[in-house]
């Protein structure tokens, strides 16, 4: 007929699935039928915060806090496959612990790493994914004789290889005379965990929300749980299968 012109065609995909994974470890998601591509979001764990440590000079020595840990990395990453993705095939992940909090006159732990790292049929390994990886944060340190600061909080994590990269926050350092202890780094936005708080006065130092919020770290003085570093929050990841 004239006149008539070819008409177009749009596709809208939908969200056919979400999936989300908290527990750290060696981790899997599986793809549901009729996934086209996947929208993945990952954090690292925080680190853990500082506990408090003295300078062991004389019958009174001097005590310091420990600096917070410092918050984990975000990635997002959009996957379209090597392959025609299938039903019951797995995208599998490593997500990341929390740092542990020091103990008494040591540093805490580094948060570990949330990697992305491959697509499997079975056993059959579809793409194996190279340094996809949020970083954990850094662990609060103990006092050192070269500050200030004389208790450094820990590193920010940072990403590698996703489509966007996001560092987490560094951990608060203390400074003489640090009577209570620092904050943990929050999480890299978006919607990274909270850094917990410090010790004080008769109150522990607070775990870092997941994911991947920092510990904060211990008090300079007194006794008890409220001299330790807190751990950090685990990290996590989040599967969104479109179709």
């Amino acid at each position: 007929m004239l006149g008539a012109s070819k008409a177009t065609t749009t596709r809208e995909y939908q969200l056919l699935d979400t999936g989300t994974i908290t527990s750290a470890g060696s981790q899997s998601y599986t793809i549901p039928a009729g996934t086209l591509y996947l929208e993945i979001e990952c954090w690292g764990g925080g680190g853990g915060g500082g506990a408090k440590t003295d300078d062991g000079v004389g019958p009174r020595p001097a005590r310091y806090s420990g600096g917070g840990g410092g918050g984990g990395a975000y990635l997002k990453k959009t996957y379209y496959g090597a392959a025609d993705m299938q039903a019951a095939d797995t995208l599998n992940f490593t997500i990341g612990g929390g740092g542990i909090g020091g103990r008494v006159d040591n540093s805490g732990s580094n948060g570990e790493t949330t990697a992305l790292t491959s697509h499997k049929r079975s056993d059959d390994i579809i793409t194996t994914f190279s340094n996809v990886e949020a970083g954990g944060g850094g662990g609060g340190e103990v006092w050192n004789p070269w500050g200030p600061p004389y208790a450094q909080g820990g590193a920010a994590g940072t990403a590698t290889n996703g489509d966007v990269n996001t560092s987490g926050n560094g951990g608060s350092d203390v400074v003489y005379p640090g009577f209570a202890g620092g904050a943990g780094g929050d999480g890299a936005d978006p919607d990274g965990g909270a850094g917990g708080d410090g010790a004080s006065l008769g109150i522990d130092a607070i775990r870092g929300s997941v994911p991947g919020g920092g510990g904060g770290g211990g008090r300079n003085a007194g006794t008890g749980t409220g001299r330790l570093g807190a751990d950090g929050g685990d990290g996590k990841a989040i599967i969104k299968a479109y179709g």
